[in-house]
């Protein structure tokens, strides 16, 4: 039985392993060991900062983890302009809400064989709870133009296209982005199986 649940220091080798494959996107540089080693220190921050967060689904029975998101919750008015893709973000302001505050999905993945099952679409909902819980407005993310299976299912979701283009390399990348509106009432997830 699948379990969708908040990652933890236990699930540090999964989330490394989740962003350093290669799956989905086209890698621009090789990694040395001295880039693991700092990739791995910026990764356990999505278990343990306050500002970041990571959710798996795992089988409870045998404890493999099949399916990952890790998020940013960013805040443009108070990060410093060296931030992580500040001057990116600056070019898409636009887009972003007056208060400058989104939630900035960093990784989603599923295996292969939990594929088509809904996993991928019950993670991104789990986003849109913890973004409730923070009063955050919008969330963004950015996949492949060649990435078509993650663009139909953001635009399922409500998310809405708002570029085409490189942001850090010569790569095309499609940028989305989906508002709420909150209302008195909850966000609360489908049954599993929907």
């Amino acid at each position: 039985m699948l379990q969708l649940r908040r990652a933890s220091k236990n699930d540090l080798e999964f989330l490394i392993k989740l962003d350093l494959g290669e799956e989905g996107y086209t890698p621009s540089v090789d990694d040395t060991p001295v880039d693991v080693e700092e990739h791995c220190a910026r990764i356990s921050g999505y278990v343990h900062d306050a500002d970041k967060a990571a959710r798996v689904f795992g089988d409870t029975e045998d404890h493999e983890q099949v399916g990952g998101i890790l998020c940013r919750f960013r805040n443009l008015k108070t990060e410093p302009e060296s931030a992580n893709n500040w001057t990116f973000f600056e070019s898409i302001r636009q887009f972003l809400p007056d208060s400058g505050r989104f939630c900035e999905v960093f990784n989603l993945w599923v295996a292969p064989d939990f594929r088509r099952q809904g996993l991928a679409a019950r993670l991104k909902r789990q986003l849109e709870i913890e973004s409730h819980r923070r009063d955050i407005e919008m969330i963004y993310t950015h996949t492949e133009r060649t990435n078509p299976h993650v663009i139909e299912l953001n635009l399922k979701l409500g998310y809405r296209e708002i570029r085409r283009g490189p942001i850090w390399d010569a790569i095309e990348r499609v940028s989305l982005t989906k508002d709420f509106i909150y209302t008195a009432s909850p966000i609360h997830l489908p049954p599993s199986g929907t």
